[in-house]
């Protein structure tokens, strides 16, 4: 038997092993729940049937159906519009629940990759006088910021004389935020 052989064969063996239940999920498996435990962004509004206790189960089921439907589709910025629209079909579908995304509720919000609202031109502004005082000397410049999957929102800088990137992370929204922590990296 020839070593490429024997590599299909282990391969094989190996995956008839895992069960689906296995397989990590995707986050976005939990959308409804996350979304409505972060802050909301000024001009965000969500259906308000996700909050009915009623419909609790029934959006999470559509949540984590959703997710297996969209496995296959790059997490790029256009990523959490093709898993709405099949969580959107699942809730009609399977449930009778006419669901408006929040995109369609709130047009003047831009959307992440997971659903989260991209940092605003006023909050990048915020985060950085926020982050500024934090510096640990002149050479350590902004690098990026962004909000992530549950809200936090992270302020990437490196120092141009040591390479040590940090990410300072806040909770909040528009020009309400809390620092939390800071974590350092060496590159």
């Amino acid at each position: 038997m020839s070593e490429k052989h024997v590599i299909v064969l282990l391969c094989l063996a190996f995956t008839s092993t895992l069960r689906a239940e296995d397989i990590q999920p995707d986050p976005v498996y939990r959308e409804t729940e996350v979304r409505l435990a972060r802050p909301m962004v000024s001009g965000e509004k969500f259906d308000p049937q996700e909050s009915d206790r009623a419909l609790k189960e029934k959006f999470a089921i559509a949540d984590r159906q959703a997710e297996r439907a969209v496995g296959n589709v790059e997490r790029d910025s256009e990523f959490i519009f093709h898993f709405w629209k099949a969580k959107k079909r699942i809730l009609r579908d399977q449930f009778g629940i006419q669901w408006k995304t929040p995109a369609e509720l709130s047009p003047g919000v831009a959307y992440a990759n997971y659903g989260q609202p991209k940092i605003t031109s006023a909050e990048n502004h915020t985060l950085r006088a926020l982050v500024a005082p934090r510096l640990s000397s002149a050479s350590e410049k902004i690098q990026g910021i962004e909000r992530g999957f549950e809200g936090v929102a992270s302020v990437w800088t490196r120092d141009l004389q040591t390479d040590q990137i940090r990410e300072y992370r806040f909770v909040g929204h528009d020009d309400s935020w809390k620092f939390i922590e800071v974590s350092e990296w060496e590159e």
